[in-house]
C-alpha cells in the first residue's frame, strides 16, 4: 500500500474521532446556551409589553391591551402573560390561561415596593415555565403594577432534543461514510492484493509452477512481494525444468549405457560365433560349388545344390554383418556433404527403388556435417534399405522423401520418410535393439549398427509414426561442419 493511502486509511479513524469529539463539545456549548438565550428573549418581550401597558394604564384602555396580550401569547415561545395591579391581584390574563397562580407574594413585593425586575422559574397549570416579572410605572415613575411574561421551558428542551438528534444523524453519517472510505482502501490496497497472493501461493502449492500474480502498479509493500514472489515462481519454474531435463538426461544416458553393454557382450558373442561359423561354411559352400559345377549331375541335384549355395550365401551375409557390428571403429572426422552421401546411397539402392516403383524425393537445403563418410554412408545404405523393404508390399502410392535443414547453426537434421504401413506400437520400442526385426529374413541389426554410428558422431537417431498405418519417419541429427572435434 502507497504511503499516502496507508497515512490515509490512519487519518480517517482519526478525524472521525476528533470531529466526533468536537461535535460533543459544540453541542454542550450549544445546550449551554439554549436556557439563556430563552430568557434574553423572555426578557426582551417584557421589556416591550412593559412600555405599552404603561401608556395603557395611563390612559384606561384595558381592553386594547386585553387584545396585545393575547395576540402575543400565540407567539409559541410565549406561554403566557399576566399584569397584576398596585395590590398584587391579576388583573389581566391572556388568553391561553384561564386559572393561573399568582407569582409568590415575595418576588410580586420586591416589583412593586422597590421596582426591581425578578426573573425566576415556576409552574403555571403544571407547565414549568422562565416567568420575568417587570414594574409598570405612571408618569411620576410610580409603581402601579407588575407584568409577568412566562415562557415555557418546554420549547428549550425540544430544542435541545433536537440539536441533539441533529448532532447524531450527523456523526453516524460521518462515521459510516468515513467507515465505508476506510474499509474501500484496506479492500483495495490490502485485502484484494493479499487474497491475490495467497491464491499464488496455493497455486504454488499444487505444483502451478507457471501461475504469476498481477501486481497492482506503484512502489508499495504488497506490490514488491508479488514482484519478489513472481520471481520466485520464475526461478522455481526454471530449476524444476532443469531437474526434469537432467532426469531425461540421465535416464536417456543409463538407457544408452546398458544399450552399449548390451551391444558389446552382443558383439563379443558375434565375433566369436562369426569367426567359428565361418571357416565351416566357406568349405561346405565350395564344396556344394564344386558338385553343382560336374557335368554328371542331374537336374534335381543341381537344384538341391543351388539351395544349399544360396543358403550358405544368406548365412554368410548375416556373419558378415554380425562381423561389422562387432567391429569398432573410431570415426574419422571430417566434413561431409550430405548430399553426396544421400546420392551414393541412391545410386547403390536404385534398382530396387526401379523394381519397386518407388519415388525417391529430395527437399530441404544442402548441408553438411562433420562425420565420417563411410559409416555415415553405411547409415544412409540401412535407413534406405528400411524404408524400401518397408513399401516393398504397400498398394497405395510408394514414396520416400529425404528432408534436410539446420535445427541450429551447430546441428544439422535429416529426415527419411516413407508411406509404407508404419510401425507397431509393439515393435517401436524395440526397434533399434539387435536381431529385432519384422521383415521376413532379415536380421534386425541394420538399425542397431545405424543408431551405433550416429551416436558415435555425437548425434541421434529416432524413429516416430506418422499416423496410425500411414507412414515413418526416421529422423536423425548430426554436428554440422562448422564444428570443431572437441565441440
Amino acid at each position: 500500500m502507497k504511503l499516502s493511502t496507508r497515512l490515509l486509511v490512519i487519518l480517517l479513524p482519526t478525524v472521525a474521532v476528533v470531529m466526533a469529539g468536537y461535535g460533543a463539545w459544540a453541542l454542550r456549548q450549544r445546550n449551554a446556551t439554549l436556557l439563556p438565550a430563552a430568557q434574553r428573549e423572555t426578557e426582551a418581550y417584557a421589556r416591550a409589553l412593559s412600555l405599552a401597558l404603561e401608556y395603557g394604564f395611563r390612559d384606561q384602555a384595558l381592553e386594547g391591551l386585553q387584545d396585545i396580550i393575547n395576540e402575543i401569547s400565540r407567539v409559541p415561545s410565549v406561554y403566557g402573560i399576566l399584569v397584576y395591579d398596585r395590590q398584587g391581584r391579576p388583573l389581566i390574563v391572556s388568553d391561553p390561561m384561564r386559572t393561573p397562580a399568582s407569582a409568590p407574594r415575595d418576588v410580586l413585593d420586591r416589583v412593586l415596593q422597590h421596582g426591581e425586575t425578578v426573573s425566576f422559574g415556576r409552574e403555571i397549570e403544571q407547565t414549568s415555565v422562565y416567568s420575568v416579572l417587570r414594574p409598570i410605572r405612571d408618569r411620576q415613575a410610580s409603581v402601579t403594577g407588575v407584568l409577568e411574561v412566562a415562557q415555557p421551558l418546554s420549547l428549550v428542551e425540544l430544542e435541545r432534543a433536537n440539536t441533539t438528534q441533529r448532532f447524531v444523524l450527523n456523526t453516524l453519517t460521518l462515521l459510516v461514510a468515513l467507515t465505508g472510505a476506510t474499509l474501500w482502501l484496506v479492500h483495495r490496497f490490502v485485502a484484494r492484493p493479499l487474497r491475490r497472493l495467497v491464491n499464488a501461493v496455493r497455486a504454488l502449492e499444487r505444483g502451478e509452477l507457471t501461475h504469476r500474480v498481477t501486481p497492482d502498479t506503484g512502489r508499495s509493500e504488497l506490490v514488491e512481494v508479488a514482484r519478489e514472489f513472481n520471481r520466485m515462481a520464475g526461478r522455481l519454474e526454471a530449476a524444476r525444468a532443469d531437474v526434469i531435463r537432467e532426469a531425461h538426461e540421465r535416464v536417456a544416458l543409463e538407457r544408452r549405457l546398458r544399450q552399449s553393454e548390451k551391444l558389446a557382450a552382443i558383439g563379443n558373442v558375434s565375433a566369436g560365433l562369426a569367426h567359428q561359423i565361418a571357416a565351416p561354411l566357406n568349405v561346405i559352400s565350395g564344396r556344394a560349388e564344386m558338385l553343382l559345377k560336374r557335368p554328371e549331375a542331374d537336374a534335381e541335384q543341381a537344384r538341391h545344390l543351388g539351395i544349399i549355395v544360396d543358403q550358405i550365401g544368406r548365412i554368410s551375409t548375416t556373419v558378415r554383418r554380425l562381423l561389422d557390428f562387432s567391429r569398432h571403429r573410431e570415426p574419422r572426422l571430417q566434413p561431409v556433404e550430405v548430399d553426396a552421401l544421400v546420392g551414393e546411397a541412391v545410386e547403390l539402392l536404385d534398382p530396387e527403388l526401379a523394381r519397386l516403383g518407388i519415388a525417391l524425393e529430395r527437399v530441404g537445403p544442402p548441408v553438411s556435417v562433420r562425420g565420417d563418410p563411410v559409416l555415415l554412408h553405411q547409415v544412409f545404405v540401412n535407413l534406405l534399405m528400411n524404408a524400401i523393404e518397408a513399401l516393398e508390399g504397400a498398394e497405395k502410392e510408394r514414396r520416400i522423401t529425404v528432408r534436410s535443414g539446420l535445427l541450429s547453426p551447430s546441428e544439422v537434421a535429416l529426415e527419411i520418410e516413407d508411406t509404407g504401413p508404419g510401425i507397431a506400437s509393439h515393435v517401436k520400442s524395440k526397434i533399434f535393439e539387435p536381431f529385432v526385426t519384422t521383415k521376413t529374413g532379415g536380421t534386425g541389426l541394420g538399425l542397431a549398427i545405424a543408431r551405433t554410428i550416429v551416436e558415435e558422431h555425437g548425434g541421434s537417431l529416432e524413429a516416430v509414426t506418422v499416423q496410425d498405418s500411414a507412414g515413418t519417419v526416421f529422423r536423425l541429427t548430426l554436428p554440422a561442419a562448422m564444428e570443431t572435434p572437441d565441440a
